[in-house]
């Protein structure tokens, strides 16, 4: 009597769609992944996007070099000359302080350099009266 008032899961069914939906799915790309066609298909797909996109990029270097804009290229080889520089001094300012402490002191000590540019609201006006914010 236990046995017939037990109700069934409901999501028991749903997981055995489920279950059954992905093997049928996996049973057709199976089929249809594993043809020489599709392999040819995919070969040739990709031969023409790798086309393309080589043929952006050089279009995109003489667009680039035609208006003088740097390039991708350019950019990450000024980033690394950048950073080339910056370990360079770092070497030399911790030489600096190991050779001499009061130069290193010095160094550090630099006064800022004075502002020169006014906020917009201190700026004056054409006539030479001050513009109200």
């Amino acid at each position: 009597m236990a046995e017939s008032t037990q109700t069934k899961n409901p999501l028991d069914s749903w997981r055995q769609f489920i279950t059954d939906s992905e093997r049928q799915w996996n049973g057709f790309f199976k089929e249809v992944l594993g043809t020489d066609t599709f392999s040819s298909a995919m070969n040739t797909w990709v031969e023409a996007a790798l086309t393309m996109q080589r043929m952006v990029a050089d279009n995109l270097e003489r667009y680039y070099n035609t208006f003088n804009i740097p390039s991708h290229q350019d950019l990450v080889a000024l980033g690394e000359r950048m950073k080339a520089i910056e370990e360079t001094l770092a070497r030399i300012e911790s030489a600096l302080e190991v050779a001499s402490p009061e130069a290193a002191k010095k160094l550090k000590a630099r006064p800022k350099p004075a502002r020169t540019k006014r906020p917009p609201a201190a700026a004056k006006s054409p006539n030479g009266a001050r513009r109200s914010a």
